[in-house]
């Protein structure tokens, strides 16, 4: 079994500033993603913190196979309890976790390939 890990802390202040820049916010997220963030109160917190997720995913990622992975690849979502769980388009058995305040937002990701 092979393992990756990543981690991801963001500025909320950066989403902020980029809640109307619809090319910016589907270059990242997914629709489903948009729709539950625009759904809460404060959309920005719920941005950074998917992004930090996505980032996370990233570095977890490459440390498991030595390549990339797309925005779009990946996506964040809650169950019925509100817990988030991160879809990947592979196998791969994924956790995450995300927290965030008014100004920052940080995620953990651990992946786990089967070999």
């Amino acid at each position: 079994m092979r393992i990756g890990i990543g981690t991801d802390i963001e500025k909320v202040s950066r989403f902020e500033l980029n809640l109307n820049n619809k090319s910016f916010l589907n270059k990242i997220f997914t629709q489903n993603e948009l729709d539950y963030c625009f759904k809460k109160p404060k959309p920005a917190e719920h941005l950074t913190a998917r992004f930090a997720g996505k980032e996370a995913t990233i570095k977890a990622y490459y440390s498991l196979f030595d390549k990339f992975i797309k925005y779009q690849d990946i996506e964040i979502v809650n169950d019925k309890n509100g817990k988030p769980i991160l879809r990947l388009n592979e196998n791969i058995d994924c956790e995450i976790s995300l927290s965030h305040t008014v100004d920052n937002a940080v995620a953990f990701v651990h992946l786990e390939k089967n070999e």
